[in-house]
């Protein structure tokens, strides 16, 4: 049964320099699929009333590998940051109301059953806005979750941006959200590109509820495996050995 209060905006937008190819990020293989696939095939067990796709680099050709009529396109001309990705987004939502599930195109470990977890979590506890974290040890350059002495989230700082003393905080961001469509898109027009990247963040957007009064909570998970995206041919290589040992 569609769950006509849930609404799935996947990025997927990037051309993933990183990779040292020509071909967008999301549709390199993994066993024999697009990294995009894996991600498309978790978020349909939970039968979202609405899919939109956040494309930019090879737009046509990522449409022409996932011809599904029930994904919709939206296209960030511009790479402006995460948080400008989803803007785009507004106008293909404008008639929504409910909750917008926001995750990467090139996150294919991450399973239907930790998703399902975050929105029952977002839902029983009525937030604005709440992200998946990751707790593990070893250096990463995630964002960092900063908590008052409280515990209590205050807000995402990208990597970049990070102080000395922010980059030893062993709790990332994952990059996968549940919002408040409303507050969500709120939100976004009070953020800024005064960063590192001169980016609009979609981290930001979390200080911004913050600091109206919104509730934010983190579901705080384990397993760097599900959480890791892909941005490297190394990442990639991990992610066949993962699947090909987990299967």
């Amino acid at each position: 049964m569609l769950d006509e209060n849930l609404a799935v905006i996947i990025l997927a937008a990037g051309k993933g320099t990183r990779m040292k190819s020509d071909l967008a990020k999301v549709l390199h293989p993994l066993a024999g699929q697009p990294l995009l696939r894996h991600v498309l095939n978790q978020v349909s067990d939970l039968e979202p009333q609405r899919v939109v796709l956040v494309v930019g680099y090879q737009a046509k050709k990522v449409k022409r590998e996932f011809p599904d009529p029930a994904i919709e396109y939206v296209l960030q001309e511009e790479q402006l940051g995460t948080g400008h990705a989803v803007l785009q987004s507004e106008k293909a939502l404008a008639g929504f109301q409910g909750d917008v599930l926001i995750l990467c195109g090139d996150m294919p470990l991450i399973k239907s059953e930790t998703l399902k977890a975050l929105l029952t979590g977002h839902r029983d506890t009525k937030s604005a806005c709440t992200f998946l974290s990751l707790k593990a040890d070893g250096e990463k350059d995630f964002g960092r979750v900063i908590r008052n002495p409280s515990g209590d989230v205050m807000k995402i700082v990208e990597y970049r941006d990070a102080t000395p003393a922010e980059k030893i905080v062993d709790e990332y961001n994952s990059g996968v959200y549940c919002f408040e469509k409303g507050l969500l898109f709120k939100a976004l027009t009070e953020i800024t590109p005064e960063n590192a990247q001169a980016e609009y963040y979609l981290t930001d957007t979390v200080q911004s509820l913050i600091q109206a009064g919104h509730r934010v909570q983190a579901v705080t998970k384990t397993d760097a495996d599900e959480i890791v995206g892909i941005n490297s041919i190394d990442d990639l290589k991990r992610a066949e050995q993962f699947l090909s040992t987990s299967s």
